[in-house]
């Protein structure tokens, strides 16, 4: 039987007819010119207080490891998911370490690291930059008036804002601008194209008059006038493309737990029409817990709960209201078939929320076509212990990225490859 040849598509296809424009979702069987190989994603879930251990952790190894309380909502995706223990970054203060989780680096360190303390979010953006109208989409459920996660960094060590309303990453994903705003959007960018491209050659001049400590200074400049010149170029680029239409209703906003599973369905949206390959969604500290049914003391109060049985019982309802969620997302990809195509990280930048601890951080890694195991104890001893940044660096590898080392990493984790 003759092989027959796939049809080079564009990145970006449509269906022309009537007067209307529809955009197809991404197809991985055909050939997109340099970009053949499957589609890689990530989506990764974080939240500010990490996780009671106990109902978290399985005590047992191995891939029939029997399930916690709060992991019993993935029951039925077994072997479709790792929990592991005892991975951290080595960082200690509490809430002021949280801002680490994805990068692995302290902001106060960047300076001395290559690649800054870039999020491995944004890291994977750079792989597929101009490939999706959103190189990566970066979300949260809600206010972070209760505590912030502060998750995601660029690799200048600014601070990506997180979009907080469920409308507006609706509006991003899927309603085409007038022609006309579209037109002053466009403009606006070549503008701004033409003054960073002035600033940047007069800075270039005066960088040969400067000290080493000047110049290292204007380094850090030029790498954030690239990011901003990078973003100009491909949102430019996707100004005038019409976005894909879908049959979900633009949602409304509301409180974190009514955002939550919406923002969900958004992302796999996007995912599904290729929109983005690349996701964040901050579970914030102002978690209405009334509407769960819990007294109102407030996501940050429960989490000091100082192992009182009243409030660790509240916790664990929060802790199993995201997990429960999070198995429906799953669930939502698989009968999509894109679960095996997209690595979810699930985590927190904190351990322990009443310890104040960032040792031992709660880390479940889902779909990506991995080898799960449910559980795996890395090594817990001092001496022994394996950096969490060798699971992101995995996890690059995995979505096609060429590197060495990602942080602070060492190597891989071999355990679920």
């Amino acid at each position: 039987m003759k092989n027959i040849p796939t049809p080079n598509f564009n990145r970006r296809q449509f269906l022309r007819g009537a007067g209307t424009c529809l955009a197809l979702p991404f197809l991985e069987t055909l050939s997109f010119g340099e970009e053949a190989l499957p589609a890689r994603r990530f989506v990764c879930l974080a939240n500010p207080f990490g996780m009671i251990t106990d109902a978290f952790f399985p005590e047992e190894s191995g891939l029939d490891a029997k399930l916690p309380e709060n992991l019993k909502p993935l029951e039925e995706w077994r072997g479709k998911f790792t929990v592991f223990s005892n991975l951290d970054h080595g960082i200690s203060g509490g809430h002021a370490g949280t801002h680490a989780f994805l990068s692995g680096v302290r902001q106060n360190e960047a300076a001395a690291m290559p690649d800054g303390n870039i999020t491995l979010d944004q890291f994977c953006a750079e792989r597929v930059a101009g490939l999706t109208r959103f190189p990566v989409l970066n979300t949260s459920a809600g206010s972070n008036a209760g505590g912030g996660v502060e998750l995601c960094w660029t690799r200048s060590g600014v601070q990506v804002p997180s979009i907080q309303k469920v409308s507006r990453v609706f509006q991003m994903l899927f309603v085409d601008d007038p022609e006309e705003q579209a037109n002053k959007r466009s403009a606006r960018y070549q503008r701004q194209g033409s003054i960073l491209d002035a600033v940047h050659e007069q800075a270039k001049a005066m960088n040969q008059r400067l000290s080493k400590r000047d110049q290292k200074m204007m380094d850090q400049y030029f790498t954030s006038v690239r990011e901003v010149e990078m973003t100009l170029q491909q949102e430019n680029a996707w100004v005038h493309r019409p976005r894909p239409k879908v049959e979900m209703k633009e949602p409304k906003n509301g409180s974190v737990t009514q955002q939550l599973p919406i923002l969900f369905d958004l992302i796999t949206l996007a995912l599904q029409t290729d929109s983005t390959r690349v996701a964040t969604i901050e579970v914030p500290g102002a978690f209405d817990v009334g509407r769960i049914g819990l007294p109102p003391k407030g996501y940050h109060g429960y989490s000091h709960h100082g192992k009182d049985p009243t409030l660790m019982s509240g916790m664990r309802k929060i802790e199993h209201y995201q997990l429960e969620h999070l198995a429906r997302f799953m669930k939502k990809l698989a009968d999509l078939e894109l679960l095996n195509s997209t690595q979810i990280l699930f985590g927190s930048g904190m351990g322990d929320g009443s310890a104040h601890t960032n040792k031992n951080l709660p880390i479940l890694v889902a779909g990506g076509g991995y080898k799960h195991k449910t559980h795996v104890k890395m090594p817990e001893e001092q001496g022994k212990r394996v950096p969490l940044c060798n699971l992101y660096l995995t996890m690059a590898h995995r979505f096609g990225i060429e590197t060495e080392s990602f942080a602070y990493s060492k190597g891989t984790i071999g355990e679920i490859s």
